[in-house]
């Protein structure tokens, strides 16, 4: 992705991370509290009925785990070792509904989710399982990494595609 085709982005924050980004972001109409992966799809389901962007990035906004740094969507860590987070992220492929939306990417946005092994490896079953790139952070992420409508795309260098993180 360049700044010149980044695409439109979804951004779901986890309720416990509300304070990482700015009022106006929160506030905007692409932007989605949620504390669980239910009400993720939820929120997906609801964006299906609405028009199409051209390309959409959705964009799971939350701290990290300490110990793994995996991201923490409400009380679950994004882990694709944790059997029940990845039959949801198949369901989810499988529904068809992230084509439904255009969907060309999902980014982990979430301090360092790309630098364990842990994180990395979720990234690549992520990208396995939905067929599109998937994408951690390198380095702590705060409110600066997002303007009102989303991640910054001056930043996408703090970010590593699921198959540059194969190691």
């Amino acid at each position: 992705m360049t700044p010149h085709t980044d695409p439109a982005s979804l951004n779901v924050v986890s309720d416990g991370a509300v304070e990482t980004i700015s009022e106006s972001m929160i506030r905007a109409a692409n932007t989605f509290v949620v504390s669980s992966l239910p009400e993720l799809r939820q929120v997906l389901e609801l964006q299906a009925g609405r028009p199409r962007a051209p390309a959409l990035a959705i964009d799971l906004i939350g701290h990290s785990t300490r110990d793994h740094q995996l991201l923490r969507l409400g009380a679950t860590p994004i882990d694709a070792l944790d059997r029940g987070v990845l039959r949801f992220f198949e369901r989810l492929a499988q529904s068809g509904l992230l084509r439904e939306l255009n969907t060309v990417c999902l980014r982990l946005l979430g301090c360092e989710t790309a630098n364990s092994p842990s994180g990395r490896r979720t990234l690549r079953l992520l990208a396995s399982v939905l067929q599109m790139p998937v994408y951690g952070a390198q380095k702590r992420l705060s409110r600066m990494h997002h303007t009102k409508h989303g991640f910054d795309p001056r930043f996408q260098h703090v970010l590593v595609e699921a198959t540059e993180t194969s190691s």
